[in-house]
């Protein structure tokens, strides 16, 4: 019985071929992003990080600050205080990132003949044991590396060990340069292990810092597993309670940790803890790759229904000759199957195409600094092919069984007896208006959250940051630590930061002095890069709520840097040797703050000081010099801003700046003369994330921009299915009211009054999906805008140019299947087949 009806459906489909071919891709388009997008989250996000156990793995640290978009580290005290007291905990220990750059020309291994930059993780000594990793060879860290005075050791991942020492055996015990200092090889991990994200080496923490005695201004990040039978909000819980004990008991030197919603210490899982600041936007990615799936089931159970209507003649001559209507049910079931199976099976090629776009996008994401986390390798497992069978099995049920189910309902008796379709009953006519205000709501959603995204992209590609960025290599340094250390709270430690400053003083000359090299210019943060903002108190003039006062971008800067940047000092002067004095703090603040703040121009000789939620500071900065605007952090990210304060770098002493040179002819022959000038001053001095200006200004929202690429591909998938799905339930509406056009132009009604009466119901329909999708799309894209700010230019495109273009699309789907229907005679509508 079933290979009957089974060889009856597909001879069926293979009848009109192009219908079956489109019905078969709509499928695959949307099980494909559905499984795409249900393996990037589940990736990214969903699946919970075990390594080597059944024990997930969690994250302990402070509240995101969103104001810098950056995970706040917590004094390991009081995580050890919070573990100790709740009684829930297995396992934690505590880490923090880096960078050591290892080798240098005592090395035997070539490539590290010069010094290599290295993301490090200073962990505790139990990681090991904590994620059950065993090393590929040697050992990991034990506590006997933690000791005092203990020494220096560092253990390899697997890729630094084959790039950079050739996977050579041997490499154990041996010495390396570890920032310039001696240490020694113990260890090599296994391939794949990068915990906790993207270590690729690992040194250890001192045991004061992770077993501290009492609370201290130090702060680390914390890994954590619960014990057996605890679940996550029997955690939060107990951190929940510390937290309200700790705001009471408290010191005051320590109360800056709690935030203004006292939630101090958090436990979240680890994976989630990594993309906070990117998680409303996969969420809204897999909203709108939901709503594509919704749009393709309405749209395929629409053309089934369509095909169902057109040999609804065929059916009820069936149904006379006594052919069971289960029977019948089960042959278009059948059609669904086939035609879902299909699409199934091209979807499953079609994501796995996209993950492997997605891992190349990752790749050239994180080519420059290497900070990909290990768990960002997306595959199709298990768990994706389930959801795609569960997909399917749904999408059957949705397409097959209802347009069965519907189109057995009519009146057969009236199809037979007059030969025609029938008219459209009030059910159907009202499940038909449905379907098409759904699909307006839906194809608006999408398609308006896709132009915001891509217009938001596109502005911030092109957006002016203040700065020149032609011609403009851009660098990191590193001082070495133990080379120029710094003697906190004693009578060295000015002469120790004034003597950080002048090296990188004497390497910005050395660098000027090449001949290619037309200016330098030395930053914490370039322009287009770093964010976030602090508030300023103007003096005589302090607001009764420190959040009321005005706020700034700080950033430290070397003096003469202004030129390389194509920034200008537009009133005061630049910073000078005077500014190198102890206790003497000057800044230079850029035109906007001098405009809104200063608005009588005299912001020169001003002062102003730093104020938090836990008081103001003590130190007051003279405003000496105006420079011109400039944009720190991306136009994209809700951090970032416009008004920017710089202090100077002569006495702050920074261990590590970023640079800019604007230079002359190759961009090669630039970095080989860069790192020739820097290694002329000191080789120990690090060089890393050497790359082009441009790429600089892409590299913080190159993830963001890479997720737009799928909003613009729904998008485009939303227009097509919009349009076709719109068209097609529209037409085959129209069409089922053939008798009744026929009827009304038999009685004298004028064809303009029935086109009038078809457009104004599709006005309707057009006017309520278009505000509830309007609406929705605007709910998204707040939930969103903690991420990236959507400008009002996107906001002006998107609302204006998708209700435009969805309305032109209803029009046309009205007024043309009308005329057609229009051009038969009322005599040959009456009698419609």
């Amino acid at each position: 019985m079933v290979s009957i009806e089974l060889k009856y459906s597909l001879r069926m489909l293979l009848k009109k071929p192009l219908f079956t071919a489109l019905t078969v891709l709509i499928v695959a388009i949307g099980l494909g992003l559905t499984v795409y997008s249900f393996s990037l989250l589940n990736n990214l996000v969903f699946k919970p990080l075990y390594l080597n156990s059944e024990t997930e793995i969690f994250a302990v640290e402070g509240e995101f600050d969103h104001s810098h978009l950056f995970r706040t580290r917590v004094d390991p005290y009081h995580v050890n205080q919070a573990v100790a007291q709740s009684g829930l905990f297995e396992q934690h220990g505590f880490y923090s990132r880096g960078t050591t750059f290892i080798g240098g020309g005592s090395s035997k291994h070539s490539a590290l003949f010069t010094a290599q930059k290295m993301n490090a993780s200073y962990i505790s000594w139990n990681l090991a044991s904590f994620t059950g990793i065993q090393p590929h060879f040697g050992r990991f860290l034990t506590a006997d590396d933690f000791a005092e005075g203990a020494e220096p050791v560092v253990v390899l991942s697997y890729p630094v060990w084959q790039k950079y020492f050739n996977a050579d055996p041997n490499v154990m015990n041996q010495q390396l340069a570890l920032d310039a200092l001696p240490g020694r090889i113990v260890g090599v991990m296994p391939q794949g292990f990068s915990f906790p994200d993207y270590a690729e080496i690992w040194q250890p923490l001192t045991e004061a810092l992770v077993n501290p005695t009492k609370a201290s201004y130090n702060s680390l990040f914390s890994y954590a597993k619960l014990k057996a039978g605890v679940s996550l909000e029997q955690a939060k819980t107990a951190f929940a309670n510390f937290n309200k004990e700790l705001a009471t008991t408290i010191e005051d030197d320590y109360r800056y940790r709690i935030p203004n919603s006292g939630e101090y210490l958090q436990i979240t899982p680890f994976k989630k803890a990594s993309i906070t600041q990117y998680y409303n936007v996969f969420i809204a990615l897999l909203l709108v790759v939901f709503l594509i799936l919704l749009l393709a089931c309405i749209n395929v159970s629409n053309l089934l229904l369509a095909r169902v209507n057109e040999r609804i003649k065929e059916i009820a001559i069936r149904v006379a000759l006594g052919i069971p209507r289960k029977k019948l049910i089960i042959q278009m079931l059948w059609e669904s199957v086939v035609i879902c199976s299909l699409g199934g099976a091209l979807a499953l090629l079609f994501a796995a195409y996209g993950i492997e776009l997605t891992n190349q996008m990752f790749e050239a994401t994180f080519a420059v600094n290497h900070e990909k986390p290990f768990w960002w390798a997306l595959t199709i497992d298990s768990t994706c092919i389930l959801i795609l069978i569960v997909a399917v099995a749904a999408m059957i049920l949705t397409t097959g069984l209802i347009p069965a189910i519907k189109a057995l309902q009519n009146d057969f008796n009236a199809v037979i007896r007059d030969g025609t379709r029938g008219a459209l009953g009030k059910k159907a006519a009202a499940s038909s208006k449905l379907l098409v205000t759904s699909e307006i709501a839906l194809s608006c959603v999408v398609l308006v959250l896709a132009t915001l995204l891509l217009s938001t992209g596109y502005f911030a590609s092109i957006a002016d940051y203040g700065v020149e960025t032609e011609q403009r290599l851009t660098a990191e340094l590193q001082l070495p630590p133990e080379k120029y250390q710094l003697r906190r709270d004693t009578e060295f430690e000015h002469q120790d930061r004034v003597a950080r400053a002048q090296l990188f003083y004497k390497i910005k000359a050395a660098i000027e002095n090449m001949p290619n090299f037309k200016a330098v210019a030395m930053m914490s943060q370039l322009p287009g890069t770093g964010e976030g903002t602090s508030y300023f108190e103007i003096e005589g003039r302090a607001a009764e709520v420190f959040n009321e006062n005005p706020y700034s971008n700080n950033e430290v800067i070397a003096r003469g840097s202004w030129q390389a940047l194509g920034m200008r000092i537009i009133q005061g002067r630049d910073f000078d040797h005077r500014d190198g004095e102890e206790d003497l703090y000057n800044i230079i603040i850029n035109e906007s703050i001098a405009r809104d703040f200063f608005p009588d121009g005299d912001a020169v000789g001003k002062r102003v000081r730093r104020v938090h939620r836990t008081g103001a500071s003590d130190t007051w900065n003279t405003i000496v010099g105006v420079v011109s605007d400039s944009y720190h952090g991306s136009t994209m990210r809700s951090s970032s801003a416009s008004y920017n304060s710089y202090h100077p770098n002569d006495n702050i002493g920074f261990m590590s700046l970023s640079i800019a040179i604007h230079y002359s002819g190759d961009q090669v022959e630039a970095i080989r003369t860069l790192n020739q000038a820097v290694a002329n001053v000191d080789p120990d001095v690090g060089i890393f994330h050497v790359q082009s200006y441009d790429n600089l200004i892409r590299q913080p929202v190159k993830m963001l921009l890479s997720v737009t690429k799928i909003f613009m591909f729904c998008g485009i998938v939303a227009v097509i299915l919009a349009a076709s799905g719109i068209y097609a339930m529209s037409a085959n509406s129209i069409i089922q009211r053939t008798q009744e056009i026929g009827i009304r132009r038999a009685i004298g009604i004028p064809d303009r009054k029935i086109i009038h009466m078809f457009l104004k119901q599709a006005g309707t329909q057009l006017l309520i999906g278009l505000s509830v999708g309007v609406a929705l799309s605007v709910a998204i894209a707040n939930y969103i805008s903690d991420t990236i700010i959507i400008n009002p230019e996107s906001y002006g495109i998107a609302l204006f140019a998708i209700p435009t273009l969805i309305s032109l699309m209803v029009l046309l789907a009205t007024i043309i299947p009308t005329q057609n229907v229009l051009r038969l005679e009322p005599s040959d509508a009456l009698h419609y087949d």
